[in-house]
């Protein structure tokens, strides 16, 4: 036992407290600890949403925020702040994850989490702040930006820790598994790179539109309309927008690859072998460089024309079909994982009854554990919610598309400005909701919760998933499927209209749902809380 252990375990006034604050500064202590945090955030904004104040008839809290057109600006600026107060400390978490399970050099661990965990916390505490409280205190703007600096550094010194070499990772050259472990590193290495380019580029977006006057808005706002509304000129108001759609897009979707990546070789352990897992190593690949290479264009395509021959052209194609097939790899990678997963715990509970087993009993013992079955579940789900979804959107939005062909009042760009607004806001909610789910779902078997608290916890999130993400896919989609309330409503007409008609209790099934993924929420928190207090989440050494 060396100095720091026995200053650590001895007995003493601060003894309980020390064991404490060792253990937050685990991996497993900062996810718990950020886990937390993004639901106190959470809970706070419940307090003025609308099922609350339609429930109450006001908001819980003394917050009211106006609607009209001269506080439009305030308000995207508030939702602006929020994405990023929720997103950055959730991206956090995911690199969180990949140090402790993927391969990363050790003696770069530290200068990664210390940076990240403050970084993550000081920008979207600030931003918080900034956003509902003191909205005229400019210093505190800067500690969300100094937040985010610290962040990106973190970034960049990740990719050094995970970039390959002669021996490393675990001198992967001499393993017999070689190509599976260089492929799975250099995925990481891509999806980091990538990463990097998409956060310097809202950086870039942000600073350069930041310096005379700043802007706020929601890219939703423009996705017809001539951007008049901002003080440049038209090409440049454009960049500023596709910038910000690039943005958003891209970092979403590589979030979700490194929640793939991670899950992967946690499904795998630590020597990841097989010709299913390289494939999917391989794919993974492409799919990452190609979902974010379409983001990052469709930022210039309307501004940086191409020469041909000497001659200015428009793109020849649309560049969200570089998008379509990125993320047409990375669900097959993801369904790839889903079904390793399953067939890893039927191999389990059957054991050496495994091979002699039929396919209704290997199916059958994969529900004796929600946990994991949701997990590799919900990689499955994201195709019903989420990418078939998508693909009816991209074969329908404009008059010439394969299905607005077929059917002219398919085209989403004709339809009702409504359906198409709630659709570009609602889309990337569910799959953001989605992936929080999955790592949620991820460290509850991560840290070995059992029993009557594991079923509990696995089986709300199941329920929850399938209610909330199918009922807000329908409630995004179905509007535009009906013919007559497309034809016989004004342009800005509000989405809610057509359920309150048809379908009142499908906004509640939302919400049911919401709430099931809520309580199971809570029960975790109360959970860690227990395990913490009675000394079983502690550790007895300094963590580096």
């Amino acid at each position: 036992m060396n100095s720091i252990e026995m200053n650590v375990t001895k007995d003493g006034k601060w003894n309980w407290l020390k064991y404490k604050l060792f253990y937050g500064g685990t991996f497993k202590g900062m996810i718990t600890f950020t886990i937390v945090y993004l639901f106190v955030i959470t809970l706070f904004l419940s307090t003025f949403s609308k099922p609350v104040v339609d429930l109450l008839g006001a908001p819980l809290l003394p917050f009211y925020f106006s609607g009209s057109t001269e506080d439009l600006m305030a308000f995207s600026a508030r939702v602006v702040l929020l994405y990023h107060a929720i997103t950055v400390p959730f991206l956090a978490i995911c690199t969180y994850f990949v140090l402790e399970y993927c391969d990363v050099r050790e003696k770069l661990k530290s200068r990664i989490k210390w940076p990240l965990f403050f970084g993550s916390l000081l920008a979207s505490g600030a931003g918080m702040l900034y956003a509902y409280f003191f909205t005229e205190a400019w210093i505190i703007h800067g500690l969300y930006l100094v937040g985010l600096s610290l962040c990106f550094y973190a970034g960049v010194i990740l990719l050094i820790a995970v970039f390959p070499s002669k021996n490393f990772p675990k001198n992967w050259t001499k393993q017999e598994n070689k190509n599976n472990i260089l492929f799975e590193q250099l995925a990481l290495v891509t999806i980091t790179i990538c990463i990097l380019v998409t956060v310097f580029l809202g950086a870039a977006i942000g600073a350069y539109f930041g310096v005379d006057e700043m802007s706020a808005f929601l890219a939703e706002y423009f996705l017809r309309d001539p951007i008049t509304e901002l003080p440049y000129p038209y090409l440049v108001a454009d960049l500023f927008v596709d910038g910000i759609k690039g943005h958003l897009h891209a970092m979403l979707g590589q979030i979700d690859v490194v929640i793939l990546l991670v899950v992967f070789r946690y499904t795998m352990g630590d020597m990841p072998k097989g010709k299913w897992h390289l494939l999917a190593m391989i794919l993974a690949i492409p799919g990452a460089f190609f979902m974010s290479l379409g983001c990052w264009f469709v930022t210039f395509k309307s501004v940086v024309p191409i020469v041909t021959f000497g001659i200015l052209q428009e793109w020849p194609f649309d560049m969200h079909y570089l998008i379509y097939v990125g993320a047409a790899i990375l669900v097959t990678v993801g369904a790839m994982l889903a079904l390793m997963g399953w067939n890893k715990i039927a191999r389990k509970e059957l054991g050496d009854a495994y091979e002699s087993a039929t396919w209704g009993t290997r199916i059958k013992v994969i529900f004796k554990d929600p946990v994991k079955f949701t997990l590799y579940f919900l990689f499955l789900w994201v195709n019903i919610v989420m990418t078939f979804s998508g693909i009816f959107l991209a074969l329908s939005l404009y008059d010439e598309s394969v299905l607005a062909r077929v059917l002219p009042f398919l085209s989403f760009r004709s339809g009702p400005l409504a359906v198409e607004t709630t659709v570009a806001r609602g889309h990337w909610h569910i799959l953001g909701a989605l992936s929080a789910v999955i790592l949620f779902l991820l460290f509850v078997d991560i840290l070995r919760i059992e029993g009557k608290t594991r079923k509990v916890m696995g089986w709300l999130m199941l329920a929850g998933s399938i209610f909330a993400f199918l009922s807000g896919m329908l409630y995004l989609y179905v509007p535009h499927l009906d013919q007559n309330w497309a034809n016989n409503h004004e342009l800005y007409v509000d989405v809610q209209e057509f359920w309150q008609v048809n379908a009142p209790w499908l906004p509640l099934l939302l919400d049911f749902g919401i709430l099931l993924i809520g309580i199971a929420l809570v029960i975790f928190c109360f959970y860690e809380l227990i395990q913490i207090i009675n000394g079983r989440r502690d550790i007895h050494a300094f963590p580096e």
